[in-house]
């Protein structure tokens, strides 16, 4: 019973994300922000390696935008700010490994999760491995887990006032696709419930599909 509920798990996973209509990430916030009327005008502060980065500009575009509809407001240059803001961002891989008939493939801490041909790796198998009849066709499917973070901090005093973590597991691997709805995603709610972690869903938006084309 626990093989065959393992395998109806991964299945039924596979078929929500091939037909997924929100985007889906968790979003974990931490802050120590002021009660009241908070003054939100800002800067963006930029790290060394991010000066001269063009990629990096582009997606200070779509953080502006993001900011201004949340009521922060960007500075004139010669102004002095209430906060200054910055972000990071990443992506990194995984792998999930599974044959033709859904059976999940076994965990080894020396090899990860693998299949070898003609053998099937079984976790609820009392040893180490059992013989197939015939080979087993090997299906992979590479998750992209892109992640963002936001940081916002008081300009005079240089307190971090607020940091905002989001993840986003996906099959899409460029994470110029994924940064619109990350950005987005981890200001919702703003600024929220202190420590707390959320998972927020966003509807497919068209308009952020063919800008990343």
């Amino acid at each position: 019973m626990k093989r065959f509920l393992s395998t109806a798990i991964i299945a039924a996973s596979m078929v929500l994300t091939g037909c997924a209509t929100t985007y889906s990430s968790q979003v974990s916030v931490f802050h120590e922000w002021p009660q009241g009327n908070q003054d939100k005008s800002y800067i963006l502060e930029r790290l060394p390696a991010q000066e001269n980065n063009p990629e990096y500009k582009f997606y200070e575009e779509e953080l502006r935008t993001q900011l201004g509809l949340h009521g922060f407001k960007e500075i004139a240059v010669g102004a002095t700010p209430a906060l200054k803001i910055g972000m990071q961002y990443g992506t990194t891989m995984s792998e999930l490994q599974y044959s033709s008939a859904w059976h999940p493939a076994m965990y080894d801490p020396f090899w990860n999760m693998h299949f070898r041909r003609a053998y099937l790796y079984d976790p609820y198998f009392p040893y180490y491995g059992r013989r197939l009849s015939g080979p087993i066709d090997i299906n992979v499917t590479r998750y992209y887990l892109h992640q963002l973070e936001i940081d916002m901090s008081d300009f005079a005093s240089n307190k971090k006032l607020a940091s905002i973590r989001v993840s986003s597991e996906q099959t899409e691997p460029e994470i110029s696709k994924q940064m619109p709805y990350l950005i987005e995603s981890a200001l919702q709610g703003f600024p929220g419930k202190n420590g707390s972690t959320t998972n927020v869903e966003l509807p497919f938006n068209k308009e952020h599909k063919d800008t990343n084309k």
